[in-house]
């Protein structure tokens, strides 16, 4: 069950990722003068439902599947001993976290704008915010704590 839920999350990565970048292009592009619609209002949507995926994988894993989490609630401040623990128990799950919060912190000020152009500004900033978060989360191969970067 654990490498299963491990293959999806991994796969939902790349997904994620693609949504967060066509989120920023359209978040970046003018807003039109004779319209209040956003442009790419879609891809915010595709965007949380990417990132809620991820994270109901990740907690699946968290909560139930991982041993590393399991050492973690055993021993919490043992966890903190030992940095691949702490990584998987604390920064990854905390980052990404912090990364769903941040893409709904977009939405929300995007909606609650006066002007189109200032929701338009406000969701490309926050993007741009959840994915830097994403992307300094992820295990890359070339970290201590990476992971391959396709499974199968």
């Amino acid at each position: 069950m654990y490498a299963n839920v491990l293959l999806i999350h991994n796969w939902l990565r790349w997904f994620t990722l693609i949504m967060c970048i066509g989120a920023i292009v359209y978040a970046a592009r003018p807003v039109r003068s004779d319209t209040k619609e956003l442009p790419g209002n879609a891809w915010d949507t595709y965007l949380m439902l990417a990132v809620d995926l991820q994270m109901l994988t990740g907690l699946i894993l968290y909560f139930g599947l991982s041993v590393f989490t399991k050492v973690a609630m055993e021993n919490p401040a043992g966890a903190w001993g030992d940095p691949t623990v702490r990584y998987w128990s604390v920064l990854h799950a905390g980052a990404m976290f912090a990364s769903l919060l941040t893409v709904r912190v977009a939405r929300i000020l995007a909606l609650n704008a006066p002007t189109p152009a200032i929701a338009q500004r406000r969701r490309l900033i926050w993007f741009i915010i959840s994915t830097a978060v994403i992307l300094s989360a992820v295990p890359w191969p070339f970290l201590s704590n990476g992971r391959p970067l396709f499974r199968f």
